[in-house]
C-alpha cells in the first residue's frame, strides 16, 4: 500500500510538471497533492480514507478543478485545505505524525527542486510553424484553466495570444509545447480557440462550449398597479411602478421612464426613488433616458416636437433643459440630385452622441438619420433608413461610427430586425433611398424566436437595446419574454436568460427565470444588466458570467 501510493503522487506530480503546468503548481500544490495520496493511502490501512476522501473531492484542490481566477485565493485554499486536513489528522490517534512528517516534508523539499528543474522548455522558431493538436476541457465558465497542445508556442507567455473566438484569454504560462490559459468572460457560446505568436496565427479544429452562468433578482417594485398619487418613498421593495424605458449614469444611479411621463431615478444604495422630470417640463415616456458617455448626462428626443431634446444634467440636479435645433441642412441625395425632404414624423426618441466625431444623432420614425452639431445646434440630414418605429437604438463601443437599430413591428422589411448603419457615411445606396452603409442583420421579419448566426436569427417585437464594454449587444425581446444576447464579433445571437415565449414572473436561475414584456434595458460598467420588467412591473437586475 505504502508502494502504491508513493508511486501514484509521483505520476500526479509526472502529469502535471511534464505536460505543461506552470512552475508554481509544481513547487507548491503537487507536494500537496503527494502528500493527501499517501495520508489516505496510509489511514486506508487503518480504514480512515472512507472519512476522509469525501472531504476532498468537495474541496476540488485537484488541477483541473481549481479557479484559479488570482493566485491569492488559490493560496488561501491550498493553505485552508492544509489546515483542515492536519486538523482532521490530529484527531486520529492511529496515526503515527512523525512518520507521516518525515515522508511529507522531504518530499516537498525534493519536488520543489524538481519543479524548478522543469521550467525550461524551447523558445519559439519564427521561421518554423507553430503547431496545434488538441486542448482540453472542451468546455466551461469564466476564468477556468484551459491546456493547449501542440509545438513551437515558445516558453514567454507574454509573446503568446490566445483568443476564444475574438475574445484574447489570459495567458498564464507555456511550455513551449502546452499553453495555459483561462476562459475570458462571454466570448460566445460556442467558440473557436486561436493561438497567435508573432506573424503566425492557426485554429484549433473543434469548438469549446461556453457555459454562461446568470442570475435575476428584482431590484424594484412590488408588482402591483401605483397609487394615485404614487408613493415613491416606501423603499424599492414596496415601490408601485410601471417601468417602460430604463437608463443608468456613470455614478450607477438607474433612471426608470414611467407611463405617466414622469422620470424616476432609482439609487439603490439609498434605497430610495425620487422623481426627477415629469411630462410637464418636456420629458416623453418613451424616450429613453441614455447618459452621455463623456459628460454623463442624460439626453433624450421627443414625441412632440420636430426640434426639441430634453438634457438632464447631474450638476443641477437632473433638471430637465430643453434644447431645440437652431437652423437645419436638409442635405443631399447624390442618386435623386435633389435635398432629402423635411422629416414627416415629428417623433425622435434617441439623442445619442458618437464618439467617432462627437456629433449627436438621432432618427425619425419617417426614416431620417439627423447629425446635430452640439455647439451650434444646426441639424443635417445624413440620409434615410426605413421608415417605421425603433425604441432600441445604441451606439456601439467598439466601432464608434455604428449606430445599431432594433425596429419593432409594423416597419415593412426590416420590421422585428436588428440593423446597422454607418452615421458618418452618407453615401446612398443602389436604390436610391436608403444609406449604402444600412444593413438589415438579423432574419425572418414575422416575429419569432431563433438563436444562432445573426443572418437567420429572429425577434419579437425587440424594445430597447444596450452594449457592454466588450460589444455585446443585449436586446430585451419583448414579445419572445427574454433577454437576448448578440457577439457582434462573431454575430451569434444567444437568449441570455428567460424561457422564449414564457411570459411570467420568477428570480432565479438562467433556467428558471422569467419576464414579462421586458422594454428598457441597460449594461452598467461592471457588466450587471438592468431591465424595465413592464408586464412584471419591477425593475430585475442580471449578473452574467
Amino acid at each position: 500500500m505504502y508502494l502504491g501510493t508513493l508511486v501514484a503522487g509521483n505520476g500526479v506530480h509526472q502529469y502535471i510538471t511534464a505536460q505543461g503546468a506552470y512552475n508554481w503548481v509544481s513547487v507548491w500544490i503537487v507536494p500537496f497533492v503527494m502528500a493527501v495520496v499517501i495520508l489516505i493511502g496510509l489511514l486506508g490501512c487503518s480504514g480512515k480514507a472512507q472519512s476522509i476522501t469525501p472531504y476532498y473531492k468537495n474541496k476540488y484542490f485537484l488541477i483541473n478543478k481549481v479557479n484559479m481566477k488570482n493566485k491569492q485565493n488559490y493560496v488561501s485554499t491550498h493553505v485552508e485545505t492544509m489546515i483542515h486536513f492536519f486538523s482532521g489528522i490530529k484527531r486520529r490517534k492511529n496515526v503515527n505524525i512523525v512518520f507521516l512528517l518525515w515522508m511529507v516534508v522531504p518530499l516537498f523539499f525534493l519536488c520543489s527542486c524538481k519543479g524548478e528543474e522543469e521550467t525550461g522548455g524551447e523558445a519559439h522558431d519564427p521561421n518554423k510553424p507553430i503547431v496545434l493538436t488538441s486542448f482540453m476541457p472542451d468546455s466551461g465558465r469564466i476564468s477556468e484553466m484551459v491546456l493547449l497542445d501542440g509545438d513551437n508556442f515558445g516558453t514567454d507567455p507574454s509573446k503568446i495570444k490566445v483568443f476564444f473566438n475574438a475574445k484574447e484569454a489570459a495567458v498564464v504560462n507555456s511550455n513551449g509545447k502546452r499553453i495555459l490559459a483561462l476562459v475570458p468572460r462571454l466570448p460566445g457560446d460556442t467558440c473557436i480557440l486561436s493561438v497567435e505568436i508573432g506573424d503566425q496565427q492557426k485554429e484549433y479544429s473543434g469548438h469549446f462550449l461556453y457555459k454562461v452562468a446568470a442570475s435575476v433578482t428584482t431590484v424594484a417594485g412590488n408588482g402591483n398597479n401605483p397609487t394615485d398619487p404614487p408613493n415613491y418613498g416606501v423603499g424599492l421593495d414596496k415601490i408601485q411602478l410601471v417601468p417602460v424605458y430604463i437608463g443608468m449614469d456613470k455614478d450607477f444611479n438607474i433612471f426608470v421612464s414611467l407611463g405617466n411621463d414622469n422620470l424616476l431615478r432609482l439609487n439603490v444604495a439609498e434605497n430610495s426613488a425620487t422623481v426627477v422630470a415629469t411630462g410637464a417640463q418636456g420629458y416623453n415616456h418613451r424616450c429613453p433616458p441614455i447618459a452621455n458617455p463623456l459628460t454623463n448626462v442624460l439626453q433624450t428626443g421627443s414625441e412632440q416636437e420636430r426640434d426639441r431634446f430634453c438634457f438632464m444634467d447631474p450638476r443641477t440636479g437632473w433638471i430637465p433643459k430643453l434644447y431645440f435645433i437652431k437652423e437645419w441642412d436638409r442635405g443631399f441625395n447624390s442618386v435623386s440630385g435633389k435635398e432629402y425632404d423635411m422629416p414627416t414624423s415629428v417623433i425622435h426618441y434617441h439623442c445619442l452622441l458618437s464618439e467617432a466625431d462627437g456629433n449627436y444623432y438621432t432618427r425619425y420614425n419617417s426614416g431620417e438619420l439627423v447629425r446635430i452639431n452640439p455647439a451650434t445646434w444646426k441639424a443635417s440630414i445624413v440620409g434615410m433608413t426605413p421608415s417605421g418605429i425603433a425604441y432600441g437604438m445604441a451606439m456601439h463601443p467598439i466601432n464608434q461610427n455604428e449606430l445599431w437599430i432594433a425596429y419593432s413591428s409594423g416597419a415593412g422589411d426590416v420590421s422585428n430586425s436588428i440593423c446597422k448603419v454607418d452615421v458618418t457615411d452618407s453615401t446612398v445606396g443602389s436604390d436610391g433611398v436608403r444609406l449604402a452603409s444600412f444593413q438589415k442583420l438579423s432574419g425572418a421579419t414575422n416575429g419569432a424566436h431563433r438563436d444562432g448566426p445573426l443572418s437567420i436569427a429572429q425577434f419579437n417585437q425587440p424594445r430597447g437595446i444596450s452594449f457592454d464594454s466588450d460589444g455585446n449587444l443585449y436586446v430585451g425581446d419583448n414579445q419572445n419574454q427574454c433577454i437576448r444576447m448578440i457577439n457582434t464579433h462573431t454575430m451569434m445571437v444567444e437568449t441570455m436568460i428567460g424561457i422564449p415565449e414564457q411570459r411570467g414572473f420568477k428570480d432565479g436561475s438562467k433556467d428558471d427565470a422569467l419576464f414579462s414584456e421586458p422594454h428598457g434595458i441597460v449594461v452598467d460598467a461592471e457588466g450587471n444588466i438592468f431591465v424595465s420588467d413592464y408586464g412584471n412591473k419591477r425593475i430585475r437586475r442580471i449578473a452574467i458570467e
